[in-house]
C-alpha cells in the first residue's frame, strides 16, 4: 500500500470511519485519478463519504476544497459533517468558521467552503484542490465546464468528484463513459451499503421500496443504473392489459386533469377506487382530446356539460399565464365559470421528466400491478400513449430529458401527469398545492 492509501486508512481509523464496500471503491480505487465519477443508489451514504474525502484533503496543508451542489442545503450535509467529525468530535480548533456561508479554516491554511450551482457568479475567480460536485447529475453541465474545471487548472494534484444518483442519460452519463486515463468511472447500489440495508438486496425494507416503485425507476434511484425507456415515453403501456370497459360508475369519487394547450386543450375524467390488493387504482373514463380551436370559455362551458359530479380539478400551472387577447389567464377564466383549478407549485413536480417516472409507477410497479385503466372509449389518449416518444440519437439513446412535443400527443400525456402528481403527490418531496 502507498503511503497516500496508508495515511487515508490510518486517518480513517482515527476519526472512526469504516467505509462499506461501495464507498471503498472511491476511497481505496486500484489507480490513482484526478477525476472520478461515482454513480450511486439512494442511501449509499454519499455525504458521508464525500465528507471523508474532503477531510483527507483538508488535513494536508495549503488545500481549498469546495462542495457544490444544486442547492446550499444539499452542500451544507457534506459541510455539516466534516465539521461534526472535525470540530466537535476530533476537538480541532479551527481558524476561522461560518456556518452561515459554510466555511471552515484551519491554522495550516486549508479550508473547505460549500457552494450553490444556483449561484454560479459564487464560482470565480478561485484555485482549488478538490471539487466535490455532490448531486452532479442534477448540476448543470455547463457549471463544471464553464466555471469549476477552470479552478483546478493551477494545481497539478487537484482533483473533482462527481457523486450522484443517476438521471437519465445526461452530461454525467457522458463522464461515466470517458475512456481517459484521469478519469474513474464506478456505479455501486444501495444495497452496497449494509448498514443502511444488513441484508443486502434481499432487505426487507429495500425490497418494500422494489415493490412500490416501476422496475426503471427502482434501478435509476436504487440500482444506480442509467436507464432509458428506448423512445416510448410509457412502454409498459399495453391495450391488452390497460383498456377496457371502465365507465362512470356514480359511487367511485370523479375527477378533472386539464392542460390547455393553444387552442388544442386536452381534458381527462378519473374515478379512483380500492382494490383488494389494497392499493389506488384509478379509472379514466372520459376525455376532451385533438380537438382544435377550442376557446377557454367553450371548454369551460363543455366541462360543466358532462354528467358527471367532479370533485376536485387540475390543471398546468402555465394555465395561469395571462393571455394578451383577454388579459386573463386559463385558470382565471375557468374560475368565472365555477371550475377552481388545482396545481403544483414546487419544481420538482412541475418536472416533465419527474412527473413522468411518477406516472410510470402506476401503469405497473415493481410487482407487475397495473392500477390505471383507461375506458375504451378514450382513443385519443390510447392513442398518445402509444405516441408520446423521445427524440433518439443513432445509438438509440434520448438525445434529451423531455419527450419531444409535437403539437398532439403532448397536449394530453401532460393533463394525466398533472393529474397524478397533484392527486398523489410524489413521495418523499415536500409539496405546496394552491387553487385559483
Amino acid at each position: 500500500m502507498d503511503k497516500q492509501k496508508e495515511f487515508k486508512k490510518k486517518l480513517f481509523e482515527q476519526i472512526n470511519y469504516v467505509p462499506h464496500s461501495g464507498q471503498i471503491k472511491l476511497h481505496f480505487p486500484e489507480k490513482q485519478h484526478r477525476f472520478t465519477v461515482a454513480v450511486c443508489g439512494r442511501r449509499f451514504g454519499k455525504s458521508l463519504s464525500s465528507a471523508m474525502e474532503a477531510i483527507y484533503t483538508i488535513t494536508q496543508p495549503n488545500k481549498r476544497i469546495w462542495v457544490v451542489a444544486p442547492t446550499y442545503e444539499l452542500s451544507n450535509k457534506v459541510f455539516r459533517e466534516v465539521y461534526k467529525k472535525l470540530v466537535i468530535e476530533m476537538g480541532w480548533k479551527p481558524k476561522r468558521f461560518s456556518e452561515r456561508d459554510q466555511f471552515l479554516e484551519f491554522d495550516w491554511g486549508s479550508s473547505i467552503q460549500g457552494k450553490s450551482a444556483n449561484n454560479p457568479s459564487t464560482l470565480l475567480g478561485e484555485s482549488n484542490s478538490l471539487v466535490i460536485l455532490d448531486e452532479a447529475a442534477y448540476i448543470d453541465k455547463r457549471v463544471w465546464e464553464q466555471y469549476l474545471r477552470p479552478t483546478l487548472s493551477d494545481q497539478k494534484d487537484s482533483r473533482a468528484i462527481f457523486i450522484t444518483t443517476p438521471s437519465g442519460f445526461n452530461w454525467v452519463h457522458e463522464l461515466y463513459q470517458r475512456d481517459d486515463p484521469e478519469w474513474f468511472s464506478f456505479n455501486s447500489p444501495s444495497w452496497d451499503n449494509h448498514h443502511a440495508f444488513p441484508d443486502g438486496y434481499q432487505d426487507k425494507d429495500l425490497q418494500e421500496i422494489r415493490r412500490n416503485l416501476s422496475p426503471q425507476i427502482f434501478q435509476q434511484e436504487y440500482g444506480a443504473s442509467f436507464t432509458s425507456m428506448g423512445g416510448i415515453v410509457y412502454e409498459s403501456f399495453r391495450r391488452d392489459t390497460h383498456v377496457g370497459d371502465f365507465p362512470h360508475d356514480p359511487r367511485k369519487p370523479t375527477f378533472c386533469s386539464m392542460d390547455f394547450g393553444y387552442r388544442q386543450p386536452a381534458v381527462l375524467w378519473f374515478q379512483t377506487w380500492i382494490d383488494t390488493d389494497g392499493l389506488e387504482h384509478i379509472n379514466v373514463i372520459d376525455e376532451i382530446v385533438h380537438e382544435r380551436n377550442i376557446k377557454t370559455e367553450t371548454l369551460a362551458r363543455r366541462i360543466l356539460q358532462k354528467p358527471y359530479h367532479v370533485a376536485r380539478y387540475y390543471a398546468d400551472p402555465a394555465g395561469g399565464q395571462v393571455q394578451s387577447q383577454t388579459g386573463m389567464g386559463d385558470i382565471a377564466q375557468m374560475r368565472n365559470f365555477g371550475i377552481y383549478c388545482r396545481f403544483p407549485r414546487d419544481k420538482v413536480s412541475r418536472s416533465i421528466a419527474t412527473g413522468i417516472d411518477h406516472v410510470r409507477s402506476f401503469f405497473e410497479n415493481a410487482d407487475g400491478i397495473h392500477r390505471i385503466h383507461i375506458d375504451k372509449k378514450c382513443k385519443g389518449l390510447i392513442e398518445d400513449l402509444e405516441a408520446y416518444r423521445y427524440e433518439l440519437d443513432k445509438d438509440n439513446r434520448p438525445l434529451k430529458e423531455n419527450p419531444l412535443k409535437d403539437g398532439r400527443s403532448d397536449h394530453s400525456m401532460d393533463s394525466l401527469r398533472m393529474f397524478f402528481v397533484t392527486h398523489y403527490p410524489i413521495k418523499n418531496m415536500q409539496m405546496k398545492v394552491v387553487s385559483r
